[in-house]
């Protein structure tokens, strides 16, 4: 895990906004609420977001609501994960299930293809070198 804390967070999220990166895995990363928000700003305009795995960060609940929200508002995003820290919160289950239903009505409407897409993952947990 690299604990890039919220700086580190506040500078990817910034990269983000004009990436088509779709799936996002920061976890253990070490940032709080303050990160969440920015991830949160850039979930919001960047539609190309389709994933989260955010387990291993300090973001309260608040921040878990927010960034469940955000993906939501998102109207692109299918999933995040807090690794089940955050996920029995009536609010984050709720929104959770948001998200579960919109993948699985995508998952209808693209019928039984499995074509990613060319879907790009950026994780922080792997090194260049381990990447595909």
């Amino acid at each position: 895990h690299n604990k890039i804390g919220d700086d580190g967070i506040s500078a990817i999220a910034a990269t983000l906004n004009s990436s088509s990166v779709r799936s996002l895995d920061v976890r253990g990363c070490d940032f709080t609420i303050l990160g969440v928000k920015c991830l949160s700003t850039t979930l919001s305009t960047n539609q190309n977001i389709r994933a989260l795995w955010l387990s291993g960060n300090d973001m309260t609940f608040e921040g878990a609501r927010l960034i469940t929200q955000a993906a939501v508002d998102n109207g692109k995003c299918e999933h995040v994960s807090y690794g089940g820290r955050y996920e029995d919160d009536d609010v984050v289950k709720k929104l959770c299930s948001i998200l579960e239903d919109r993948k699985r009505q995508n998952a209808s409407n693209k019928g039984s293809s499995k074509d990613d897409g060319g879907t790009k993952q950026k994780s922080l947990e792997e090194s260049p070198q381990q990447q595909p």
